[in-house]
């Protein structure tokens, strides 16, 4: 396993920073089913199994390590495994913790450590115990009454109800929360996480939830993830990288005790050559390490960015076609397909409609051509009436060709949305055409990128002035070592560090953070939905109305030819005596259908045109709320979003551990006596709130 966290080369530190080495244990190896006498590595120490006890009837596991440094022994009880033989009974256990019944496997961790203790105690017997979940309450029971024995857990399950003396303070369990553990925040939630005895550290790992669904869960749980690394994006795109996620790492502890630095400074140490070596070598290792990775995170986090303004032309022109698509499909009519464009089919159709007016107007010319031949103006004398079905045809013409205008401007009206109003909404509604939180954050990335390398040569300075300052503490030792023996007075002095100015860079971008994706969605979207409401209703209302309007006059006009058609063969008797001498019958006929399968098919356009006018009058109003995730999307990817905020999380983390690390590295230089020392402290002040105001920056850019 690929670990970024090492703990300084230092056997006294590992020595005394047990805290790290009991959580790694719990929430990773624990969970491996290791062999009696077989070994594994901790933060670069060796720890071997001295005994496992494995399918236990009450469901227990548990197994016994020795410290190979240290040579101190502790038992990790292992959490829920519902695969182990007696699994079942974790999961019983798990939902018996909810009530106040005595345990079988609570009672059984306790029996284990009293058997360890006394076969191992030749070698100063258990020392601490450890344990994941429902190993939390397994170690934490085991050692209740055992003040003499050091309890460490992560993510522990609760007591069952009454277990705990509420007169007792339990200093003995330390109990790590990580952020994003479900257990411990439903346990919070319930305000059930008062039954978890002893003290309760928060630390920042995990990953937040993604749609990786349950190994996420279990990963946040157990503190541990699968190669220590949680992989964001494919590899060869931008923003691509690991995220490390490993729960010891964020246990931050002194640099000098190894005391956790959650509830408060460590214990004063005096400011020696030693305690400033330690100082410098933890600067120049675990401190640029941490802060590298959390630099690497904001690297990536900003090349999405950047990926994010390359392909602006692409994000708008999917949300065009977008649009497009749901506006075609919604009308369900295929000539208005193509309708954003100036050569848009239903142009050419609209002249086709007009051409079947005319084809009807010239049948009916020739239809009257038959009706005022001499045998109809007998009819005509007889009947005192005059047939002609011409003058109507004019109007249809004369609206198809409003009907036409109309289309046009509905085209017009839509090239507007596509290539002004949809620009516009990556601008938050302003009349501009910017890709403005893209924009923005690149802006606000380009300070965290110089604030950051200006951060970095401050600590470097620092790591420099600290190394050399033991190294003079060292000489003037030596200087007075030397002195003392040749009697001669003391000639060294102490090298002042220097206070030079790392001012950061003050940003004006991104100042609500990213809610300012949220504004710009709702800013635009309402600016869209206003425009177009106010620009397409009357212009589909026009529409709708012309399309009432032409399938009235064709009515007429076939209801007039029809007529016709009706007088001139209405059985009379001038008319039955006509056509037994004539073609008559035949040729009114053929003439009326002419004129009217033009009508017709005219008359069907229309009403298809009509119903898809009206779904989109019924239905915009919905279309326009189902394209608002789209803008969203366009605005920013919505995955590259997420990518983004769980790099800068993690770096977040750090920066928020490195400031809890500094603190207290303010603490001790502090109150010392030393003109330098107070010098070391000026600058470890000025460079702690460089960190402070770092993180604040990049908290900007973090959901």
């Amino acid at each position: 396993m690929n670990k970024i966290y090492k703990e300084p080369p230092n056997n006294d530190i590992n020595k005394i920073n047990i805290d790290k080495n009991l959580v790694e244990i719990a929430g990773l190896h624990s969970y491996k089913h290791l062999i009696s006498k077989s070994k594994f590595e901790v933060n670069g120490t060796e720890y071997l199994v001295l005994h496992t006890h494995y399918n236990d009837p009450t469901g227990l596991d548990a197994l016994t390590v020795r410290n190979e440094v240290t040579k101190e022994i502790s038992i990790a009880y292992v959490g829920t495994d519902a695969a182990a033989e007696n699994g079942r009974q974790d999961l019983l256990t798990d939902v018996q913790l909810l009530s106040d019944l005595t345990l079988p496997q609570l009672e059984a961790a306790e029996e284990y450590l009293n058997k360890i203790n006394e076969r191992f105690k030749d070698q100063g017997g258990v020392s601490s115990v450890t344990g994941n979940s429902l190993g939390g309450p397994l170690a934490n029971y085991a050692v209740r009454n055992r003040p003499d024995i050091k309890s460490v857990t992560l993510n522990p399950a609760l007591f069952p109800k009454g277990v705990m003396d509420p007169d007792k303070s339990y200093d003995n369990i330390t109990n790590y929360f990580t952020n994003y553990d479900v257990l411990t925040g439903t346990l919070i939630a319930l305000d059930l996480d008062s039954r978890i005895p002893g003290k309760r550290y928060d630390i920042s790992t995990g990953i937040p939830q993604t749609g990786e669904g349950f190994n996420i869960l279990k990963n946040n749980h157990t503190g541990y993830i699968e190669d220590g690394k949680y992989e964001i994006g494919q590899p060869g795109t931008p923003g691509h990288g690991y995220i490390y996620d490993e729960a010891d790492a964020h246990i931050m502890t002194s640099i000098w005790t190894g005391e956790p630095l959650y509830s408060g400074h460590s214990d004063r140490i005096d400011i020696n050559r030693d305690n400033l070596n330690l100082l410098a070598e933890a600067l120049a290792g675990d401190v640029l390490t941490r802060l590298t990775q959390a630099q690497e995170y904001l690297t990536h986090s900003e090349e999405i960015a950047q990926h994010e303004g390359d392909r602006y032309a692409e994000r708008l022109n999917r949300l065009q076609m977008v649009f497009e698509d749901s506006f075609e499909n919604l009308i369900g009519n295929p000539l208005f397909i193509g309708i954003t464009t100036t050569s848009h089919r239903l142009t050419s159709e609209i002249d086709h409609l007009i051409s079947l007016v005319n084809m009807a107007e010239n049948a009916s010319r020739s239809l009257n051509g038959v009706l005022n031949s001499p045998p109809v103006e007998l009819v005509e004398h007889l009947f005192n009436r005059s047939i002609s079905v011409e003058s109507i045809f004019g109007q249809a013409r004369s609206q198809l060709l409003e009907f036409k205008g109309e289309i046009a401007s509905l085209t017009g009206f839509l090239q507007n949305i596509l290539h002004k109003e949809i620009p516009e909404l990556f601008s938050g509604g302003r009349e501009t055409f910017e890709d403005l939180l893209v924009n923005d954050m690149l802006e606000h990335y380009k300070i965290i990128d110089y604030n950051t390398a200006k951060l970095n040569s401050n600590i470097a300075e620092f790591q420099s002035q600290v190394a050399k300052l033991g190294e003079n503490f060292g000489e003037r030792d030596a200087s007075l070592s030397a002195s003392i023996s040749s009697g001669a007075s003391v000639q060294h002095t102490v090298a002042m560090p220097k206070k030079n100015e790392y001012v950061l860079e003050a940003s004006d971008h991104m100042l609500i953070g990213m809610k300012m994706k949220e504004v710009i969605l709702e800013g635009s979207f309402e600016s869209f939905k206003g425009a177009s409401h106010g620009l397409l209703l009357p212009l589909l209302g026009s529409l709708t109305g012309l399309a009432f309007a032409i399938e009235n006059t064709l009515e007429i006009i076939s209801a007039q030819i029809k007529g016709a058609m009706n007088i001139a063969l209405s059985g009379t008797v001038p008319g039955k005596i006509i056509s037994i001498f004539s073609d008559f019958d035949d040729k009114i006929r053929s003439y009326v259908s002419s004129a009217l399968e033009p009508i017709d098919e005219l008359a069907a356009t229309i009403e298809g045109l009509r119903d898809g006018l009206t779904r989109l009058t019924i239905g915009f109003p919905a279309l326009l709320e189902s394209f608002k995730p789209y803008i969203n999307a366009a605005i920013f990817d919505s995955t590259g979003y997420a990518n983004i905020h769980l790099y800068n999380v993690s770096a977040i983390a750090i920066h928020k551990e490195m400031e809890l690390l500094f603190d207290d590295i303010v603490y001790q230089l502090s109150h010392q006596k030393g003109k330098s020392i107070e010098a070391l402290c000026e600058i470890s002040k000025r460079l702690k709130n460089n960190m402070i105001q770092l993180r604040q920056q990049v908290d900007r850019v973090t959901l």
